[in-house]
């Protein structure tokens, strides 16, 4: 097997997307070459929902540098998901074709030319069948079957009850039901999928690629190809932005490992970005009908709530996304009553999966925009209301998740101070609104199977410490967080903590980066791992220096006894002790998990679910032109309870960052389909994301918090913001005109339409 440094090969070349590949180490998938390395390509369905009635291979493979030629029949036929009863995704399709892009026929040739110009040469034949594009198409009587794994266009259903709704309304004073819509969004990372796969003689695999969580792409792919999980190694290089949109196995990924096995030669294949926006993950549209009853003084007493997730032709993590929808209603708020009906439908458009803050973001956008509508009708304050609702300290919710400390009456009070709330009451510049909202998340939850984290520290001769962990870095910030806290635990600087690779040879895969848990759990890993370190240099040091370790301290570089700092060493003398004298390596072994916490109950949704939980208070103020509908941000300002601070720099940006990544989805974004379930925009020039430009001026106030189960009191971060930053948005354009989008995205014809609507009301009542 060849080794995963791979270096660039050739002197640097001008790219066509403008960067320069230089020769070096190389740092991302798609940048990666092996010796005799082939080029993979996909053939994508032109149909969203067809049969194959013939594929001709015949030309494509006589071209001249074509290596292999590969299709769904390819594979073992073992279908693949992330729960047992919801395995209905196939690694390529083999009898008929589900959404539009999806890959069909696979090529390995020689260079990407001769690959591409396979795929024109290979010809499948289609019989083209009703398409499903919507939740009603989906759950219309006689609608086609999506998915040939289920006999239902529902994939997942989710239903809960907490407390007793019926009582809780009884009891309201003032009961409201609305209805909101969101639409189908990217994800909006700029790396593409990339791997790299090659075989060795054993018929051992590397798969190297751009994965956000390798551990359940490796289960995945060796279920579907008939894989011993020890017969697959991987190694991810650095990966950028994910937003939960690289978790998965794709296409991509079984046919670089297929081509690589029948060739025995190393496969690459990288995505172009049209590929991705057409047929990978997206975020899953949802229509919900909330009921919600109040006292008077705006006390919530319950809640009802209908949510249908429309999820692509596979159920993927939707299960999970339609349950969290539910159980995630219980917070950022006291509600003592829920009743709660989910589904999760097929349909004919791209798959879906996690996407930022999963569909807590679109619950708590369903509810807080309910929160604003209310809170309007009773006449309280839109800050009062939250307020007279917020979670405290030591609660627990009524499906059973206990919550530790909550910052969240704080947070909202730093909101609104800084936004300058009660000032823009008494007076502001017309067509001007701020939107308040806020949200939480969990800091991790148990899903079952292997949900734990881990670490592995290496002493180096030189007194270097290698920290290697099973999860992925991704421009979170977790491979800094990490070396911070393991040189605080031993006392030396950051710089002498050196990052390991993320390889699954040398680490226990992580459960997965998804849920705001990798701060959090690896956090307590690394913790666990250098009071392990810890304790194996103490009693060398406590030998040499004839004290009890218990008895000493590490600080600085050095180790001393406690009450007397000048009787000492320093660490690396304790370190050549134990290379030179005692032949004895360091290793500082760490794991964590939260088994005081209960499994995710998919059946009724109770349980005490998470540790540390993340609350956020965000307010943003923005200009709405009644002329012409465009909402400009202006400024943003959360209050954040994400525990104790471990690096403020970096958790501010991750504050910022889930915040302006939401307001694509709140005002621009939108993944268009025809009425043969052809996406209509999946290039960058159509498809519309938010820049710098469109991001307001951003600040937050941490509120120091400590969570008692959190690494030096840490929570979780990130993702909180996320489920703020929606409702925040569309609770500020109804602050600014006067009027409520409820179905995303809010876009200026919306809101001229909205307008004009209330003006012929308003000329009505006027005569």
């Amino acid at each position: 097997m060849h080794n995963e440094e791979y270096e660039v090969v050739g002197k640097p070349v001008e790219r066509t997307d403008g960067r320069v590949k230089a020769t070096g180490k190389a740092k991302y998938a798609g940048d990666l070459v092996a010796p005799g390395m082939l080029y993979g390509k996909l053939l994508r369905s032109p149909l969203a929902h067809a049969e194959i009635l013939n594929i001709d291979t015949r030309k494509a493979s006589r071209l001249p540098g074509v290596k292999a030629i590969i299709t769904g029949k390819d594979f073992p036929g073992i279908p693949f998901g992330t729960r047992a009863d919801t395995r209905d995704q196939l690694p390529m399709p083999v009898t008929k074709v589900h959404h539009f892009g999806e890959g069909v026929v696979a090529v390995a040739a020689v260079d990407e030319d001769a690959a591409e110009e396979a795929l024109d040469l290979i010809k499948v034949d289609y019989e083209e069948l009703p398409v499903v594009l919507t939740a009603e198409d989906a759950l219309a009587p006689g609608a086609p079957l999506v998915n040939e794994f289920c006999k239902s266009n529902i994939a997942y259903t989710s239903d809960f009850v907490f407390g007793d709704p019926e009582e809780g309304f009884r009891q309201s004073d003032y009961v409201k039901e609305e209805k909101f819509s969101s639409q189908r969004v990217a994800v909006g990372f700029i790396e593409p999928h990339a791997c790299l796969a090659e075989v060795d003689a054993t018929g051992r695999v590397l798969l190297q690629g751009s994965k956000q969580s390798p551990y359940p792409t490796w289960r995945h792919m060796c279920r579907a190809l008939d894989l011993p999980l020890s017969k697959m190694r991987l190694v991810t290089p650095f990966v950028g932005g994910a937003f939960s949109g690289k978790h998965d196995p794709f296409d991509v990924d079984f046919a670089a490992v297929k081509l690589a096995q029948i060739t025995n030669r190393p496969v690459k294949i990288v995505l172009n970005y049209d590929e991705v926006l057409a047929g990978y993950r997206q975020r899953n549209a949802m229509n919900a009908t909330l009921k919600m009853g109040l006292k008077k003084n705006g006390k919530i007493m319950a809640l009802k709530a209908e949510c249908v997730l429309e999820g692509g032709p596979i159920a993927g993590i939707g299960p999970f996304n339609i349950y969290f929808f539910g159980a995630w209603l219980n917070l950022p708020y006291k509600v003592p009553a829920i009743e709660y009906h989910g589904k999760l439908v097929y349909s004919n458009r791209a798959p879906c999966g996690t996407v930022r803050g999963q569909e807590i973001v679109l619950a708590q956008y369903a509810v807080d925009s309910m929160i604003g509508i209310v809170a309007e009708d009773l006449g309280i304050d839109q800050v009062e209301i939250r307020a007279i609702n917020a979670m405290t300290d030591n609660s627990t919710t009524a499906n059973g998740i206990v919550v530790d400390v909550s910052g969240l009456p704080e947070c909202i009070d730093k909101a609104a101070g800084t936004i300058g709330w009660k000032e823009s009451r008494k007076s502001r510049p017309k067509g001007r609104g701020i939107g308040f909202s806020c949200a939480s998340h969990p800091s991790g939850v148990r899903l079952g199977g292997h949900f734990g984290s881990s670490v592995l520290l290496k002493l180096q001769e030189d007194g270097k410490v290698i920290l290697t962990h099973g999860g992925t870095e991704i421009g979170q910030g977790a491979n800094t967080v990490f070396c911070q806290m393991a040189a605080e635990v031993l006392g030396i600087p950051f710089e002498d903590v050196i990052q390991g690779p993320s390889d699954s040879d040398t680490a226990i895969l992580d459960s997965g980066m998804f849920s705001d848990r990798c701060t959090f759990w690896d956090g307590n890993a690394t913790i666990a791992a250098a009071n392990d370190l810890k304790r194996q240099l103490a009693e060398i040091a406590a030998k040499e220096l004839n004290v009890n370790p218990e008895d000493l301290e590490f600080k600085k570089g050095r180790i001393h006894v406690k009450s007397d700092s000048a009787k000492g060493m320093d660490m690396l003398k304790a370190v050549r002790i134990a290379y030179y004298d005692i032949g004895a390596p360091l290793y500082g072994r760490g794991y964590w998990a939260a088994t005081d916490i209960d499994l995710v109950d998919w059946k009724t949704g109770r349980g005490n679910l998470a540790h540390g939980i993340d609350f956020i208070a965000t307010a943003i103020e923005m200009d709405v032109d009644r002329e012409t509908g465009q909402v400009r941000l202006i400024r943003a300002a959360h209050g954040d309870d994400a525990g104790q601070p471990i690096h403020p720099v970096m958790l501010e940006g991750q504050v910022n960052g889930g915040s302006a990544h939401m307001t694509g989805h709140a005002l621009l974004e939108d993944s268009l389909y025809d009425e043969k379930g052809r996406m209509l925009n999946f290039t960058w020039r159509d498809y519309k994301q938010p820049t710098a430009l469109d991001a307001p001026e951003y600040i937050v106030e941490h509120v120091h918090t400590h969570d008692p189960y959190g690494p030096f009191g840490a929570k979780g971060a990130g993702e909180a913001s996320s489920c703020s930053s929606l409702a925040a948005i569309a609770n500020g354009v109804y602050d600014a005109v006067g009027v409520r989008i409820r179905d995303l995205p809010i876009t200026p014809e919306k809101i001229l339409a909205a307008l004009k609507e209330k003006d012929k009301k308003n000329e009505k009542g006027g005569k």
